[in-house]
């Protein structure tokens, strides 16, 4: 569950394991190929729900680009 003020957003397993990712070290690619090694996944299977995911999450304000 990512908690933010006055709000709570409960995160399916897949969600939590793009959002642990989320730490300003890794880049969207990076992570998109991180999962697709996990789940032994092509990475172009999952790209758009992971691009999708993290825009969900910053037009909530809970994610930014790292600098």
């Amino acid at each position: 569950m990512l908690l933010y003020p006055e709000k709570g957003l409960v995160l399916n397993p897949t969600a939590a394991e793009i959002a642990k990712l989320c730490t300003g070290e890794h880049s969207v690619a990076a992570i998109i190929d991180q999962l697709a090694s996990r789940y032994s996944k092509d990475a172009g299977a999952i790209e758009g729900e992971v691009t999708k995911f993290l825009s969900a999450l910053a037009e909530r304000g809970l994610l930014q680009e790292a600098d």
